[in-house]
């Protein structure tokens, strides 16, 4: 993407600290001028696939699984597509209640200061840009944010943090999650998100060869496999922001981190967003 106009609007941040990310449950937020009501609307991206068979092999499509929309749909939010190269108006950004930046392919290691390996899966330039710069968004409009394993380096990345770019090549006693969904026990801090949702031992499922290595700016660890390896992350201030390096989309039991995340978003539009416009460049 490459703009994006964000509100700018610190009464807007203000609304966003004063709710709890601890959400309850969604319910539908009113509009105090027409008496409607409507769900939160989630922006979940997307990245991009090239048909292989048919009449359309050979043709790009937009691509992710309905495993996402499923999760926020039920947990109570109406699930918008947010595709690489779209150009957002300030406007059209402050519609959305909250973001959710989706699992993927390997980011692009000069993005964070690294030489490529040979282990690295090819990066796709396109989707790193459009995230990268819709979490820095987010992250100065006051924005809710869930990251989900590629969407938790993102967020990393985003606030100048860096990532292992090969787990098995550490020296680390960390299941091999490269190949498949693999079962992960984690350690979680009572004191997060992450445990009100999911509790303080869960197993989670995980597909990844990275993992987080420097911590960004603004985040906190929440939860950790044994070996270390960090599995979720919380913003320390300023609009809600929960990452984690596993898939709960994939799983029932993992479904109210979605409710958790749907609900505080919809305390995000107590305040309308200011006129004042800002352009962020990827």
């Amino acid at each position: 993407m490459s703009n994006i106009a964000a509100h700018d609007t610190a009464s807007h941040k203000d609304a966003i600290r004063m709710s709890a990310f601890i959400g309850s449950t969604a319910a539908p937020s009113a509009d105090t001028a027409t008496g409607r009501t409507r769900r939160p609307l989630i922006g979940i991206t997307a990245g991009t696939r090239t048909l292989t068979d048919g009449a359309w092999a050979g043709y790009e499509a937009t691509a992710v699984t309905t495993n996402y929309t499923t999760a926020i749909r039920e947990a109570g939010g109406r699930p918008v597509i947010l595709t690489p190269g779209e150009v957002w108006s300030a406007d059209e950004l402050a519609d959305l209640d909250g973001i959710v930046i989706t699992g993927g392919t390997d980011i692009d290691p000069a993005r964070y200061g690294a030489d490529a390996l040979p282990t690295d899966f090819a990066a796709d330039e396109a989707r790193d840009a459009f995230e990268i710069e819709l979490a820095q968004a987010a992250e100065e409009n006051g924005i809710p944010v869930l990251g989900i394993c590629r969407g938790l380096q993102i967020i990393n990345v985003a606030r100048g943090g860096t990532l292992i770019q090969h787990l098995a090549d550490e020296d680390l006693a960390y299941p091999r999650s490269d190949q498949q969904l693999t079962e992960v026990p984690i350690e979680v801090d009572a004191d997060s998100d992450v445990a009100l949702a999911l509790g303080t031992a869960p197993t989670v499922s995980a597909f990844h060869h990275q993992a987080i290595d420097a911590l960004g700016r603004g985040l906190r660890v929440v939860a950790r496999h044994a070996s270390g390896v960090v599995h979720a992350v919380q913003s320390t201030s300023g609009a809600p922001v929960l990452a984690v390096q596993f898939h709960p989309e994939t799983r029932a039991d993992a479904a109210e981190l979605f409710a958790r995340f749907v609900g505080i978003t919809s305390g995000s539009r107590a305040v309308a967003p200011s006129p004042k416009m800002a352009t962020v460049q990827p």
